[in-house]
């Protein structure tokens, strides 16, 4: 009886060592299993990494110099915009000085036209004609001391033969422009005068519209 009990105890131990011989196996395969799939996560969470960081690289370059593309197209836009501002402004001044100009040759050819047209004539010792001439002399005089600024250089280039046969460098009209004439001149002279008027208003006209249409070409 007592050796059947000790074979059937030592039974029983050599049962419970090879299970937890077995145990043992299956947690050092789970362990290695573990640390396996632990290490190829890890590389292939460095292989992403390294993958994608030259991406986002260059998508970060792309997008830096289409920016910088963009400025530099704003910058250019102002500039023009600038430049077409201060053409703008020129020819504006010229053509006011120019519309000055043109309306003091009106009133002075006013005061011819009365003359010449009057019928019958003025006799020359007339006061009436007289006063007439004398105000054109006034007027001549004003006009003398209006000065006309050249447009923008980019417009004046294109209209400078004009310009220079109209005004003086000061910007001055030129004496030929405008006749002197005396309170004692001929009604023959005050013809020619009214006439030389005529032909001043009408290139004082022509002026502006080149002056404008050179700034729409600049």
């Amino acid at each position: 009886m007592e050796i059947n009990s000790i074979q059937g105890s030592s039974s029983v131990t050599n049962q419970q060592v090879q299970q937890q011989s077995r145990a043992e196996q299956h947690s050092s395969v789970a362990k290695e299993a573990e640390t396996a799939a632990s290490a190829s996560l890890q590389a292939y969470r460095q292989q992403s990494q390294q993958q994608s960081a030259p991406v986002a690289d260059t998508v970060n370059l792309k997008s830096s110099s289409a920016i910088v593309k963009n400025l530099d197209t704003v910058r250019a836009i102002e500039q023009m915009h600038a430049r077409l501002n201060d053409l703008v402004k020129g020819v504006r001044q010229t053509n006011e000085h120019l519309n000055q100009a043109a309306e003091q040759v009106s009133r002075m050819q006013g005061s011819l036209t009365s003359i010449v047209k009057n019928f019958p004539p003025y006799p020359i010792e007339s006061m009436e004609r007289r006063e007439l001439l004398m105000s054109y002399m006034s007027l001549r005089k004003e006009i003398e001391s209006l000065m006309v600024p050249p447009p923008p250089a980019p417009v004046y280039e294109k209209v400078k033969s004009m310009w220079e046969a109209m005004f003086a460098q000061n910007g001055q009209l030129q004496a030929s422009a405008v006749p002197a004439l005396e309170s004692s001149s001929s009604d023959k002279q005050v013809k020619a005068a009214s006439d030389s008027l005529n032909r001043t208003m009408e290139a004082l006209a022509q002026l502006s519209d080149t002056v404008t249409q050179g700034m729409l070409q600049a």
